[in-house]
């Protein structure tokens, strides 16, 4: 296994976000957000494809025959697996819903491409794979968008960055501005988050980001005017227009190495400090909350993505790099996906069968319902997962020598 600490990182998230929907179900007064996660797996899917297809010319087939395997069979699993477990509560769940609409974009899994505000969006039969819908979205616009982004001086990317980290905060402005309330609030916050035209932005940051880091590890006059600004810029970025490069310093790879120790070592605490204190009411998003509660995830993005570069430019002493880099997030990381995908089937067995519906299980019983629901996803992983990607990835031909 590879030890990368951006695997670990992703399977450290997955596991968050199971742990969010667990204190969701267990219907207490406050709960684990766990969309706080959801714009680190899209800027790391921008990053990782970048650096993986950035630099060369793109095999078309090989991309999108490889994205297709990465996601889709399992995609399709959950999905059966969820018409299955809500079979019984389907007119309740999907009531209002045009069920031919919600089984055809499940199939093609564009259920959030379709989402509109002031109406019934599609959803899938499980909720939770809009993700994958909207991840699909980013995989068909990354060829279209990668070119044009490698054509841009590294100025023109560092401000780039900011200005769309802006962007993406700019829907708030417009819930505070009409001061959306109960179902519109919903409703908006639903669009907002899940849609994959109001998350593009972000997805972009990460390409952005990996264009970057191939250029810097290059080491061909590489420059970035904000690497050496004020450590408090990775929290709130102000430097907008840099087109000239004049505050740049001339690039150094040793001493940048060193900058980026601490400045990942501290976009992890800030992290590690959100997610912790990131308890916020369980109706939060139909009453009036502050905007950092409800749009958190939104203002860390840039924090998130420096603390993604730093990862990979860090050296490997830095401390958050050597923890995500151990065996046991590493296997986490492998096994992301199939945490992702089946920790609400594993979560309403949980609940629904073994402790009956008592509210408030102890740190026991949820540690117990993580190790089953992660097990379960080492079984899949291992026997489904795993030969699936082997069996539709694109296998490339070896040249025929000559007789």
């Amino acid at each position: 296994m590879r030890s990368d600490p951006l695997t670990g990182l992703r399977g450290v998230f997955a596991l968050y976000i199971m742990i969010g929907h667990y204190s969701m179900l267990m219907e207490k007064q406050r709960y684990y957000n766990p969309g706080y996660a959801m714009p680190l797996f899209f800027l790391l899917s921008g990053y990782c494809l970048t650096l993986g297809y950035g630099k060369g010319v793109l095999n078309f087939r090989a991309y999108f025959q490889n994205r297709f395997a990465s996601i889709m069979p399992l995609y399709w699993l959950t999905n059966l697996l969820g018409v299955y477990t809500r079979m019984p509560r389907m007119p309740a769940v999907f009531s209002g819903y045009d069920v031919r609409l919600l089984a055809a974009t499940t199939i093609t899994c564009t259920s959030s491409w379709f989402q509109v505000y002031d109406s019934f969006f599609p959803v899938p039969f499980q909720p939770h794979t809009w993700t994958i819908s909207t991840l699909l979205f980013f995989y068909l616009m990354f060829p279209i968008i990668l070119p044009r982004l490698n054509r841009l001086s590294d100025a023109m990317i560092s401000s780039l960055l900011i200005v769309l980290y802006y962007i993406q905060l700019l829907p708030i402005l417009y819930s505070y501005h009409y001061n959306l309330q109960d179902i519109e609030e919903r409703r908006f916050y639903k669009f907002l988050i899940q849609s994959p035209y109001s998350r593009l932005p972000v997805f972009i940051m990460g390409m952005l980001g990996g264009v970057q880091t191939i250029r810097w590890n290059e080491d061909t006059h590489h420059k970035d005017p904000n690497e050496n600004r004020f450590f408090i810029h990775d929290i709130i970025p102000w430097g907008f227009f840099s087109f000239g490069c004049g505050n740049a310093a001339k690039f150094d790879k040793e001493k940048s190495r060193s900058n980026w120790r601490f400045r990942t070592d501290f976009c992890c605490f800030i992290i590690i400090f959100r997610c912790v204190y990131n308890k916020i009411p369980y109706v939060s998003i139909v009453i009036s909350q502050p905007l950092i509660l409800k749009y958190d995830q939104l203002f860390f993005v840039y924090v998130m993505l420096n603390f993604i570069i730093g990862l990979s430019r860090a050296p490997e002493s830095t401390f958050s790099k050597k923890i995500l880099s151990s065996w046991i997030f590493q296997k986490l990381g492998a096994l992301s996906l199939s945490i992702y995908l089946l920790h609400i089937h594993g979560l309403e067995v949980y609940f629904n069968f073994i402790i009956k519906k008592q509210r408030f299980p102890g740190v026991f019983e949820m540690l117990s319902c993580c190790l089953c629901i992660v097990f379960l996803a080492h079984l899949v992983h291992t026997f489904v997962e795993t030969p699936l990607k082997k069996l539709l990835r694109f296998k490339q031909q070896k040249p025929t020598l000559p007789a």
